[in-house]
């Protein structure tokens, strides 16, 4: 009821609190008025009204971000087990970095949001082709582009986000002023574009895509746990196989977006 009453406005706690107090403390006007009731009664009905709906509220968001903790612990073991593996054994080298690039992929999506489709798109050497290497399950259902190109209205932009200093976030496409310029998947309404990068050496794009709008939360662009999955992402890309000499840096990686889709509002 309150869903089609509002809209995908963001409510905070406090404010669905204050409304759960409202419904339960108009019905009893009538009988206030009639003294049937007293006020003191009608009074403690609304303070426990609000104070129960708030503190369900409350709770509910800290699982949500106690659950958000847990996949990223559950993760980081297994996957530090495993570089530890691939760099004591070269003949599985190559195996084994792919397994770590697809499970932290598919960590980073399930950190923003449980049915979030993620992908990873790895930059071509002259940046102006982008290339889907990874992709959840999800991705895969919502059907990601598999390649993007600068000149191309939504390739230009998400090369430019891989190029940014820190992506672009995306709360409800139809709001967005960029919505025309912006890829958006089959069906899905709010979105977080990614630069992945080791140093300062561009590599790519972790594109992470939801349903709903606000299913990709505002402030999650700015998250430790997240930031620290991305920062893995752009290592295990750099590492090379014991004994191989490394690999020379491409200039044209390094160089920063004339453009940069996070000066436009998001």
């Amino acid at each position: 009821m309150l869903n089609k009453l509002l809209g995908p406005r963001k409510i905070k706690p406090w404010g669905v609190a204050a409304l759960t107090a409202v419904s339960v403390g108009l019905p009893t006007v009538p009988a206030f008025a009639a003294n049937s009731l007293g006020l003191y009664y009608i009074v403690t009905c609304v303070v426990c009204a609000f104070t129960a709906s708030f503190f369900t509220l409350n709770t509910g968001q800290k699982k949500i971000e106690v659950d958000r903790s847990v996949v990223l612990e559950a993760a980081l073991e297994p996957l530090s087990f495993l570089v530890g593996k691939m760099l004591v054994d070269p003949a599985e080298f190559e195996e084994r970095r792919r397994t770590l690039l697809n499970r932290l992929v598919e960590t980073a999506g399930e950190l923003v949001h449980a049915n979030a489709a993620s992908g990873l798109y790895w930059l071509s050497a002259d940046n102006t082709e982008l290339h889907l290497e990874y992709a959840n399950e999800r991705a895969s259902h919502h059907h990601f582009q598999d390649k993007f190109e600068r000149g191309a209205e939504k390739g230009s932009f998400l090369v430019e986000a891989a190029l940014s200093g820190s992506g672009r976030l995306v709360p409800d496409i139809r709001k967005d002023p960029d919505r025309e310029r912006i890829y958006m998947a089959d069906d899905c309404r709010s979105a977080l574009f990614i630069p992945v990068r080791a140093g300062s050496k561009r590599q790519g794009l972790l594109m992470i895509q939801a349903l709903k709008p606000g299913h990709v939360p505002a402030a999650f662009r700015e998250d430790k746990r997240l930031k620290s999955v991305v920062n893995l992402i752009g290592v295990v890309k750099e590492l090379r196989k014991p004994g191989a000499q490394p690999g020379a840096n491409v200039p044209s990686q390094n160089t920063p977006s004339v453009n940069d889709p996070e000066s436009a509002s998001s």
